[in-house]
This record gives C-alpha cells, structure tokens and sequence, in this order.
C-alpha cells in the first residue's frame, strides 16, 4: 500500500514540476533579418530613408531594396544592396526620396534572405511620408450592461 501513495507522489510531483517548467522551454522564433524603416524630413519636399537590417543568423545573401509608391522618386542613393551577413552584424543603406506635395505615400523596404540550406525568405517594411502625427481622438467609452439593466460606461486608456 505504501509502494502505491510513493509511485502516485513521485507522478504528481514530476506532472507539476514538467507543467511549471514548460514555458521556460518555450523559444519565441525569429525572423533571420529584422528589418526596419527610418525618416528625417529634409527641405523641399525631400525625406532621408534609412534601411536597418540586422541578421539574426548567418545569411549566404541577402538582397536589400526600396519600393516607391507613383509620386515618389529617388533623388540620392542605390537602388539596393547585396552581399553576406554574419550573425548579430547590422547593414545600413540611405536614400533622398522626393515628393510632389504633402499627400502621405507609401514607401516599402524588402529584404530577399538566402540562408545557406538554400531557403528563400522575404522579409517587408512599410513606412508612410508626410503622415500626420495630430493628437488621436478621444477614445469613446466601451459600454456594459448589468443584468438589472443599468448601463456602465468604462474609460480605458487615455
């Protein structure tokens, strides 16, 4: 009888301790090359873009470029850049994009990542120029009712 309480502590005692150490175990994937978007605003009409790329694993080739949408054009800078990446390395690529007026336009960043087992990745970014930063709406209040009827309201955030 006591063999039988042991066997059914030792189980319950393992059962808690595998669900208790089951998120440490949990790995969060990554993409291989994390890519962002950067704009300073330039006199007449001109936007510098920066291209951040930051491999997260070794990259045989990688090909980094710019996509306008009609309106924009490039006044400064390539078209892209290729080459190789290490692990944790950053590339950096700028560009002079001119716009007609203060309409907001698209620009996308794409990356195209060969890793050395021969898989292809595309990786995309956008920002948008001229977007106007104005204050946000005030938030209208999510309303509850209780079951005798009444009505709640409930403000989150700002």
């Amino acid at each position: 009888m006591m063999y039988h309480k042991t066997i059914v502590l030792i189980c319950v005692a393992f059962i808690s301790l595998t669900a208790m150490a089951a998120p440490a175990w949990a790995i969060k994937p990554r993409p291989p090359l994390q890519l962002s978007l950067h704009q300073t605003d330039l006199s007449g009409g001109e936007t510098q873009v920066t291209m951040v790329a930051t491999a997260n694993v070794d990259v045989s080739r990688v090909s980094l470029s710019l996509e306008l949408t009609p309106g924009l054009s490039l006044t400064r800078g390539e078209e892209g850049w290729e080459g190789s990446m290490r692990k944790g390395e950053t590339q950096q690529v700028e560009w002079i994009i001119q716009s007609p007026d203060k309409a907001p336009r698209n620009v996308n960043g794409k990356a195209v990542i060969e890793l050395n087992a021969g898989e292809k990745f595309v990786e995309k970014v956008t920002l948008t120029l001229n977007e106007t930063k104005g204050d946000t709406p005030p938030r209208t209040p999510s309303v509850k009712r209780k079951e005798g009827g009444e009505t709640i309201l409930e403000f989150k955030g700002k």
